[in-house]
């Protein structure tokens, strides 16, 4: 199977394999990466068949090209024009299993394919082809999973939480009404729900902080959501980042962290309820609150990390390293969240030539924080800082040299869990920073 010369993504004709791929990568490298990854998480997708037509020992692909040319990609890095996206989609197909047979609809001509193939990129066609759905019906089919069914829920949380505040009530009924959209932008971002300390399990909204160190940040954040912040001022994560350096004094402080999160649920609020007593009358105790089920990203390592610009041996490690449940493996993943940050920042300081710094873990650490963050004012990098360099930095790094060490040791998931999401957003910085200073 070859891909077609004549593809119409193509402004002139390509005169083979490789340039058929140079020109899908040109056109939109960072989405044949997505779709490689894609791929190999989830395999093809079997409601969309790829069209093929015979053409001597060949089979041309008529509809698919850009699904080939990331197969073929995978299975053959070295078809990428250039070093570096070979070693990105020799790390992509390492991390899974890259389908070897392909699902294909046979056409014996191009005209016989042709109306087939106009159908499917060239939208509704006034219903003959594929109807869109809105982001009413986008939104139900997902549930909670979308951003906007998120925002929804925290609105509702909010108002349960603080039923007694009535100008937050108008701002979050205002938004709710108004901008859910832009709430949503916000707390789909995994930086900005970290630094809210706020978190989401099917029906559940879950603080990381108490309801009332909360109160000061969700009023500023309503209020400017229903106010002055519109969606051109969150749109980027950038923005959004500016924005959590604006409100910095309004956030919860770290060091009121819960060691387990308080949980909404559906409507009954999470607070003291009447109870019958045993000689009949009533009285209030405070309401059971259910574990929280930890969200996908806090189930395994650095889960909401991609790093797509350190070397192979490197992606390899770390790809194999967020296949562990921190539940289920608490010693391998403690083990693991030290030798994963150790050979990133080391990996970055090869490649970008850091020379100062390089003599122990704490050092190295602390090169790239102030490579990736001169200024010391980027939220999502707050935890590393505290944790490598500032008053907890000797304990932590005792622990993290004493997960690998110590066979005293006994790692709680709690703790390997905290420096997972304390020093991702510093390995998705590294990454953003070899791949900037490469190009």
């Amino acid at each position: 199977m070859t891909l077609d010369e004549m593809n119409p993504r193509h402004a002139q004709p390509t005169k083979s394999l490789e340039e058929s791929i140079a020109a899908l990568l040109d056109k939109g490298e960072p989405k044949l990466l997505r779709l490689a990854k894609s791929i190999v998480e989830r395999g093809l997708n079997p409601t969309e068949l790829i069209v093929v037509m015979p053409e001597g020992d060949l089979n041309i692909v008529l509809e698919g090209n850009r699904r080939v040319a990331t197969l073929k990609l995978l299975h053959k890095p070295s078809l990428a024009p250039t070093e570096q996206l070979q070693r990105k989609f020799a790390a992509i197909a390492a991390s899974g299993e890259v389908p070897r047979r392909v699902q294909c609809v046979v056409a014996e001509t191009r005209q016989q394919a042709a109306p087939w193939i106009k159908l499917r990129h060239t939208g509704e066609n006034e219903g003959v082809g594929v109807v869109k759905w809105n982001p009413a019906e986008v939104s139900r089919f997902g549930g909670r999973s979308t951003p906007t069914e998120k925002a929804r829920l925290l609105t509702d949380a909010v108002s349960v939480w603080f039923a007694d505040d009535a100008e937050l009530l108008a701002d979050v009924a205002t938004v709710r009404e108004n901008r859910i959209t832009n709430l949503g932008r916000m707390i789909g971002d995994p930086d900005v729900r970290g630094r809210l300390g706020i978190s989401f399990d099917g029906e559940s909204v879950a603080s990381d902080f108490p309801k009332e160190r909360m109160r000061q940040i969700l009023v500023r954040l309503f209020h400017d959501l229903a106010g002055s912040v519109s969606v051109d001022k969150i749109k980027t994560k950038r923005q959004r980042n500016s924005y959590l350096q604006q409100v910095e004094d309004d956030l919860p402080k770290l060091a009121d962290r819960l060691d387990e999160p308080e949980r909404f649920s559906g409507t009954a609020p999470n607070t003291d309820h009447e109870t019958k007593k045993s000689d009949g009358s009533s009285g209030s105790t405070p309401a059971r609150v259910p574990r929280r089920k930890r969200p996908d990203f806090e189930k395994r390592l650095f889960q909401s990390v991609s790093l797509r610009n350190v070397s192979l041996r490197t992606s390899e490690v770390f790809e194999e390293a967020k296949r562990l449940s921190i539940d289920e493996m608490p010693n391998v993943a403690a083990i693991m969240v030290r030798i994963v940050v150790d050979i990133v920042v080391t990996d970055a300081a090869a490649q970008l030539g850091w020379k100062r710094g390089q003599n122990d873990l704490k050092g190295r650490i602390g090169a790239a924080l102030h490579q990736v963050d001169p200024a010391q004012d980027n939220p999502a990098l707050s935890d590393a800082w505290r944790f490598s360099q500032k008053d907890e930095g000797a304990l932590v790094l005792k622990t993290l040299h004493q997960f690998v060490h110590s066979w005293q040791a006994n790692p709680l998931t709690s703790e390997v869990r905290k420096l997972s999401l304390a020093y991702g957003p510093l390995l998705t910085q590294i990454d953003e920073l070899i791949e900037k200073k490469k190009r």
